[in-house]
């Protein structure tokens, strides 16, 4: 099995694993704030809770962006945050395996470019039609390069942002018919 081929059959397994659909999911109203200590007396106010009872993230904004900068995903799933951090894994894994299939493809186009074939019609030799397919098959190369340096950077700065916003409760809720679809959002302060 090749390499390209056993990271595709990682991505496809790792698939199950993502959650199967938004729309089953709710935010859990009743966890909202900060809550009690178990036999404790004291009322605690969930609708204004000052800054100190917040809860704080798992890891500082500026690590949770290095993790993902250099694993993506890895400072999503630090900070609790499975899917996006799937997502981000499976860009990776599909760049990487085009990447390594370009490569080769790049590699097969250049050995062309050296080669001949001879053409009845005219009588001499001519470049194989792969060979001419060299600058091609480069920017193949470089346009899945780029997509993984844009992944690296796309995910550090989304662990970056979801590690400052830890603390603020939203609620997504998509909803839709035949004709429109329409995402609504809470946001409390």
């Amino acid at each position: 099995m090749t390499l390209p081929n056993l990271l595709l059959a990682l991505a496809l397994l790792a698939l199950p694993a993502l959650p199967p659909s938004l729309r089953a999911q709710s935010a859990d109203s009743a966890r909202v704030g900060p809550t009690a200590r178990p036999g404790s007396t004291a009322a605690v106010d969930t609708l204004f809770p000052s800054r100190r009872a917040r809860a704080k993230p798992p890891i500082s904004p500026r690590n949770a962006f290095f993790e993902s900068v250099l694993v993506p995903g890895w400072g999503q799933a630090t900070l609790h945050r499975s899917t996006a951090g799937g997502i981000y894994v499976a860009i990776e894994a599909m760049s990487i395996a085009m990447l390594i299939q370009s490569k080769k493809e790049l590699s097969a186009a250049r050995a062309a470019a050296r080669d001949s074939v001879f053409n009845p019609d005219s009588g001499r030799f001519v470049v194989t039609p792969l060979g001419s397919l060299v600058k091609t098959r480069k920017q193949a190369v470089e346009d899945w390069t780029a997509l993984l340096i844009f992944n690296h950077l796309l995910a550090g700065a989304d662990a970056f942002v979801a590690a400052h916003l830890w603390d603020v409760p939203v609620q997504v809720t998509p909803a839709g018919s035949r004709y429109q679809a329409t995402i609504s959002a809470k946001v409390r302060f």
